[in-house]
């Protein structure tokens, strides 16, 4: 076996040593350097505004805590089970909007629905 091995790899440095032929089906590729336009920044006209998009929907979602269950614990769930989550009823919600925490704020009821009171916008200064 060692010496077909040994075989194979002269085979393979002398073809690796060949001059290499242009092949008539292999056309030749001239490269370029890519040229691009000057980009100059643009201010917006005064009179435009995000207006446009206010109409755009997004989901949105309160986080009141999360739950770490095993696969047997999730099928043993039932009516009257009770999950208990990872915050105390004091800490704050998340306001998740499109998968991001934009917000957190305390639950409240209004007209029978439960409803955040924003208390922390996320990058806010104020």
């Amino acid at each position: 076996m060692t010496e077909s091995l040994d075989a194979v790899l002269e085979q393979v440095d002398q073809e690796l040593s060949r001059p290499q032929e242009a092949s008539p089906l292999k056309p030749e590729v001239a490269a370029k350097t890519p040229s691009f336009p000057n980009l100059t920044p643009v201010k917006p006209a005064a009179g435009k505004s995000l207006d446009h998009l206010y109409g755009f929907r997004l989901d949105a979602e309160a986080v009141l805590g999360r739950a770490d269950l095993s696969v047997e614990d999730m099928l043993n769930l039932d009516i009257g089970s009770v999950v208990e989550l990872d915050r105390l009823v004091a800490d704050p919600v998340d306001l998740v909007v499109q998968n991001v925490r934009v917000a957190r704020g305390e639950v409240v009821v209004v007209n029978d629905q439960f409803a955040i009171r924003i208390t922390e916008i996320n990058g806010s200064r104020h």
